[in-house]
C-alpha cells in the first residue's frame, strides 16, 4: 500500500472555524449558513454529532482530511458501543457545510474532505468533498482499526 504520510490532525486551539465558515461562505457565494463546524475536544464538532477525529494525508500532491466518528471506530473493538451517533447521520450530513471552512483553513488550503461512516467491521461508507481518495481512506482505516480489508459503499 502507498505511504500517504498520514498523521492525526488536531485543530490548533486558536482555530475559529465559525469565522472561517462565514468567510468561506462569502468567498464561495453561499447566501446563508444553517450549521458550521467548531473545534471541540481535539476534534471538530458539527451539528448534533460528537466531535470527529481527523487524519491528514497527501495523495497525488493534494492534502486530504479523513473524518471519523470515534464511537464508530471504537465499536470495531468487540464489546464497544456506538452510543450517541444518530442513525442515518451520514446521509443527513451537509458535507459541504462541514468541509468548506476546512478547505479554507490556512493549514489545509484546498484540501479534499472525506467523511467516513463505519456501520460494521470492514464496511465503510464515504462521502467526499473534493477528489475521492479511497486508497488514502483505506490506509487511515487500517491505522485506526486493525481491520485490513475494507468494502466501500456509496
Amino acid at each position: 500500500m502507498t505511504d500517504f504520510a498520514l498523521e492525526p490532525w488536531i485543530p490548533p486551539t486558536g482555530t475559529d472555524l465559525p469565522r472561517l465558515a462565514m468567510d468561506a461562505a462569502d468567498e464561495e457565494g453561499v447566501v446563508s449558513l444553517t450549521a458550521w463546524p467548531e473545534v471541540d475536544k481535539g476534534g471538530v464538532r458539527f451539528g448534533v454529532l460528537p466531535p470527529f477525529l481527523i487524519w491528514r494525508g497527501v495523495a497525488e500532491g493534494r492534502m486530504h482530511l479523513v473524518l471519523l466518528q470515534p464511537r464508530e471506530v471504537g465499536a470495531l473493538v468487540p464489546g464497544a458501543r456506538k452510543a450517541n451517533v444518530p442513525e442515518g447521520w451520514l446521509e443527513a450530513l451537509d458535507v459541504e457545510a462541514l468541509a468548506r471552512p476546512l478547505r479554507h483553513h490556512p493549514d489545509l488550503r484546498g484540501c479534499a474532505v472525506h467523511v467516513v461512516h463505519l456501520p460494521t467491521s470492514g464496511d465503510a461508507q464515504v462521502r467526499d468533498s473534493g477528489t475521492a481518495a479511497p486508497d488514502l481512506v483505506a490506509a487511515v482505516l487500517d491505522r485506526v482499526s486493525g481491520v485490513r480489508v475494507w468494502s466501500f459503499r456509496d
